[in-house]
């Protein structure tokens, strides 16, 4: 995507067209505009639209953080010499009715209707004679509206490298121009649901959305109140509350059968325990003050955490590779698809103050007893204050230091630098770990090149993946099981596989090269749909969330509000 700044003239002018239109068809006591004479005609029309378009255009400029295809319009209009799309002969074609429900539909996306100028539409309808210009003007809004839609619904509507540097990931496809540029306005209304991302995941989440607003709307949030933990055969209204409040999160199915609403039956802990799962918390089926707090989360703003997910899938490209490797950061878990199969492992993830970026890769090649290059950051940060308290500490732990990062650049002995007098900003020497069991690196490394300088490796801190929470890296992902992801990538390929044995028994460094690149995502998503279809909402260990809500603007769900 590309974006253009924010212009103060631009925001002026968009105000101006935009008031201009709404005084147009202003009308007092229900009466015509006393100018409109008689019905234009179709070259009148037309005329007006050619002249519209450009002005237009320019008044609905894009915001930033935003993305608004107006070029695109432009392109269509063209193509069509200037036609009006909406119009046909002296009067309106009907789709544009359905193309209003379409666009009403953007809150169950996650998209802020206001952005499609549903009410200035609306406006032009209500209209009972309007002129030439006010024809041609609907015709334009009701364009970018609709391509503006088609591009947010395929492509998602904000720049995720301005909401979040570290997220670079962001695949726009050009599917949705293809609306612009068929037969009817009919056929363009009806393509436009089919712009939304066919992932599983997404429709999945997108149907939890709806619900999540429909209940907000129509019943609000049902509390627990605080108090000492509730767990099996407690009684009282508060555990009819926690009963109630799981059947309406859906953790209790309806059911016709009869129970005791204030009793802590095996049932009500078996659905406690399967809320606590889906909320990353310790599944001991009692209610305790952490558990009551993550039940009394508003709906609201569990809706607003689907919404910027369904955002994140936006970015994602339309189509997935059949085999592919996707590391999901927050659930520090990689999954492996190849052959038709797939399976799954734990993975160690950056720290908070080292987040591990999300981005797209393609894996092509893989090292046996690898040397470990310190990154000149880690160098700075962990290895030289380690060197100032033991200046033995490279030797201890099988380190070489050299005089720069340059080829061919002199190996030093380390013993003879003076470590204390050196600044963390003027550190100049290149240092590497040998292959042994004690390498950073472990015994494996798995290589996508990317600007980063991330890949996956083994690591010989295996106590890590014992943990829950698994962010202790300094960037790079740490696999649980290396060497059986190595058999896996070396698959049936004799070459590979004699290369990888080879390199098992001399422990000599070896590169082996993949027959085909596999592409490699890193993924981010605060919610994602579980096994049983249920939202899963995870810890945001990157604060990515707070963001998300700062560049969407996004609009609190009101249950007085209609949907």
């Amino acid at each position: 995507m590309t974006i253009r700044a924010k212009e103060l003239g631009a925001a002026i002018l968009m105000s101006a067209v935009l008031a201009g239109c709404s005084s147009s068809g202003s009308r007092s006591g229900g009466e015509a505009p006393s100018f409109v004479m008689t019905p234009p005609s179709e070259s009148q029309i037309e005329s007006s639209v050619r002249q519209q378009v450009s002005l237009m255009l320019e008044a609905f400029t894009p915001i930033a953080g935003q993305a608004l295809p107006n070029r695109s319009v432009l392109e269509a209009y063209d193509f069509r010499d200037f036609e009006p799309i909406w119009i046909k002969g002296t009067s309106l074609d009907m789709s544009i009715y359905k193309l209003v429900d379409t666009l009403e539909t953007a809150q169950s996306h996650g998209l802020n209707a206001v952005h499609y100028h549903i009410d200035t539409i609306k406006e032009y309808l209500d209209l009972p004679t309007p002129s030439a210009q006010q024809l041609a003007e609907l015709d334009v809004i009701a364009t970018v509206a609709m391509s503006s839609f088609a591009h947010d619904l395929s492509n998602g509507r904000y720049e995720p490298q301005l909401i979040d540097p570290n997220w670079q990931l962001d695949a726009p496809n050009k599917d949705w121009k293809n609306l612009l540029f068929l037969d009817n306005p009919s056929d363009m209304v009806n393509y436009l649901p089919m712009l939304a991302p066919r992932q599983p995941e997404y429709q999945v989440l997108q149907r939890w959305l709806v619900y999540y607003q429909e209940l907000a709307q129509k019943e609000g949030d049902i509390r627990v109140e605080a108090g000492v933990p509730l767990t099996m055969s407690d009684e009282g209204p508060r555990v009819a509350q926690l009963r109630a409040r799981l059947v309406q999160l859906g953790d209790i199915r309806f059911s016709t059968r009869k129970v005791n609403e204030d009793y802590f039956d095996s049932d009500l802990r078996s659905a406690l325990m399967q809320f606590q799962k889906r909320h990353h918390l310790t599944a001991d089926g009692a209610a305790g003050s952490q558990t009551i707090q993550m039940l009394n989360v508003p709906l609201s703003e569990r809706a607003k955490q689907i919404s910027y997910n369904l955002e994140r899938w936006r970015w994602l490209p339309s189509q997935m590779e059949d085999d592919r490797i996707w590391v999901d950061l927050t659930d520090y878990t990689a999954h492996i698809y190849l052959n038709g199969q797939s399976e799954s492992m734990k993975v160690v993830i950056g720290k908070p103050e080292r987040k591990t970026n999300v981005f797209y890769g393609k894996m092509s090649y893989m090292v046996a007893n690898p040397t470990w290059r310190v990154p000149h950051r880690i160098a700075q940060e962990n290895l030289l204050p380690k060197l100032q308290r033991d200046p033995n500490y490279l030797g201890k732990h099988g380190f070489r230091v050299f005089s720069s990062w340059s080829i061919g650049a002199k190996e030093l002995d380390p013993t003879t630098i003076d470590w204390q007098s050196i600044d963390p900003m003027k550190l100049k020497y290149r240092f590497e770990q040998a292959p042994d069991d004690g390498n950073a690196l472990g015994a494996y490394k798995f290589m996508f090149p990317n600007k980063f300088d991330i890949y996956l490796h083994d690591t010989p801190a295996k106590h890590l993946f014992r943990e829950t929470d698994r962010a202790f890296s300094s960037g790079c992902i740490r696999l649980e099981k290396p060497a059986h992801f190595a058999n896996l990538l070396a698959g049936n390929s004799k070459k590979q596989v004699d290369s990888l044995n080879k390199a098992r028994q001399t422990k000599e460094t070896t590169v082996i090269s993949l027959e085909s690149e596999i592409p490699v995502y890193l993924v981010y998503f605060t919610v994602v749909p579980n096994a049983n279809g249920m939202p899963e909402f995870r810890y945001d260990v990157y604060d990515r969330d707070p963001l998300m809500e700062e560049a969407m603007g996004y609009m609190p769900f009101h249950p007085s509000e209609s949907l």
